[in-house]
C-alpha cells in the first residue's frame, strides 16, 4: 500500500475507529501498522539517522514508543487509554451524544507537537525497580540512592552530585574456584561499577540537554553511565547520539511494561573509576555507603559464604 503522506496519529485513528470497541497495546497499533504500510515502514527506515534502524521490527519498537508520546492528541480525539498496565487504546462505541467524536486535529498539530518533559502519569519512582528488573536479567545488581538522605544540603546540589541508580557487577562470581582466586591475586578488574539518570517520559528536543548534563555530572566517577528514559523524540535522537560519543554516556530505553525488554540504543564505553569522586559521594549519602559495602561483602564471600549477604534492590 503506498502511503507517501503517512501520519503516524492518523494511523492509529483510523484503525481505533475501524475496530471501535477493540483494545490494543501500542506495540500491537504499530505491529498492525506495520503490517499494512510496509512502504512507511521503509520510509523510516531509511529516514532515520539511527543505526540501530534497520529492521521491520525495529521500526515497530520506534512507532511503540512514539505512540504513548501522543496521549494529548488521542485524548483529544475521543480514544480511551487505560489506567492500567500495559496501557491500551480505543474507541468506545456508544450511542451517547456526548461521547461524540471530538474533532480531528489538523496537519499542522502533527508530531512536532510534543511536548517537553512529557510524563506518562507515575512517578519516576516507579521506573526504578523496573530499570532494577532489567540491570539484573544483565547481571547487575542495583541499589537506590535517594539523594534526600544526603547529609550535603541546599537547592539543587544533590541533584547534580547523585544519580538515581548505581549499580555492580562482579566478574568472578562464576568462576571455579581456581580462576577465581588466579583472577582475584593478578587482576585489578574484578568488577564494573554502573550510573543510572532515570526520566520518565521521553526525551525530546526540549529537555535534551538537562537531563543529559545532569547525567554527566552525577556520573563521572564509574565504569559506565546511562540516561535512561521510556523514549526519545526523533527529532533529538542526533543531537543526543553526538553528546553521547562527546562525553562517554549510554542511553537505555527502558519498557516499563516488559522490562527485560528494554533497549541499550547507544552502549556507554568504558572507563576508569575516579576514586575521588566516589569518595565525596560516600562521605554525602549513606546510600552510596551502603552500595560500597555491598561490594565489598560480595568480595568476603567469596571466601567466606558465612559473611552477611549484600542486600541490593533485587536480592538473590
Amino acid at each position: 500500500m503506498r502511503n507517501a503522506n503517512f501520519s503516524l496519529r492518523k494511523a492509529v485513528l483510523e484503525l481505533l475507529n475501524s475496530n471501535s470497541g477493540k483494545e490494543y497495546t501500542a506495540r500491537e497499533i504499530a505491529q498492525v501498522l506495520a503490517d499494512k504500510y510496509p512502504d512507511a515502514v521503509e520510509a523510516k527506515i531509511k529516514a532515520s539517522s539511527n543505526k540501530n534502524m534497520n529492521t521491520k521490527e525495529d521500526c515497530i519498537a520506534q512507532w511503540s514508543a512514539e505512540i504513548p508520546v501522543c496521549k494529548d492528541y488521542f485524548e483529544r480525539n475521543n480514544v480511551f487509554l487505560s489506567s492500567d498496565r500495559p496501557r491500551t487504546y480505543s474507541i468506545k462505541s456508544s450511542n451517547n451524544s456526548n461521547n461524540s467524536p471530538k474533532g480531528i486535529v489538523k496537519d499542522s498539530d502533527e508530531l512536532s507537537d510534543y511536548k517537553d518533559n512529557c510524563r506518562n502519569n507515575q512517578p519516576e519512582k516507579e521506573l526504578y525497580p523496573k530499570l532494577a528488573e532489567y540491570c539484573k536479567s544483565l547481571k547487575i545488581m542495583t541499589l537506590r540512592i535517594d539523594e534526600k538522605k544526603s547529609t550535603k544540603k541546599g537547592a539543587n546540589n544533590n541533584k547534580w552530585l547523585h544519580a538515581d541508580l548505581v549499580g555492580f557487577q562482579d566478574l568472578v562470581g562464576g568462576f571455579v574456584d581456581e580462576a577465581k582466586e588466579c583472577l582475584i591475586e593478578y587482576s585489578d578488574i574484578r568488577s564494573l561499577l554502573y550510573s543510572f539518570e532515570v526520566k520518565d517520559g521521553d526525551i525530546t528536543q526540549g529537555n535534551l540537554r538537562e537531563y543529559f548534563f545532569q547525567t554527566v555530572s552525577n556520573s563521572s566517577w564509574v565504569n559506565f553511565s546511562y540516561l535512561v528514559a521510556e523514549g526519545i523524540e526523533e527529532k533529538a535522537w542526533d543531537e543526543l547520539q553526538l553528546l553521547c560519543a562527546s562525553f562517554n554516556i549510554g542511553f537505555i530505553q527502558l519498557d516499563k511494561n516488559n522490562p527485560c525488554e528494554s533497549q541499550i540504543r547507544v552502549k556507554a564505553p568504558q572507563t576508569d573509576l575516579d576514586w575521588m569522586m566516589i569518595n565525596r559521594i560516600a562521605d554525602a549519602n549513606p546510600d552510596f555507603k551502603k552500595f560500597l559495602k555491598n561490594i565489598t561483602l560480595t568480595y568476603k564471600r567469596h571466601s567466606d559464604k558465612n559473611i552477611a549477604k549484600p542486600e541490593w534492590d533485587l536480592p538473590e
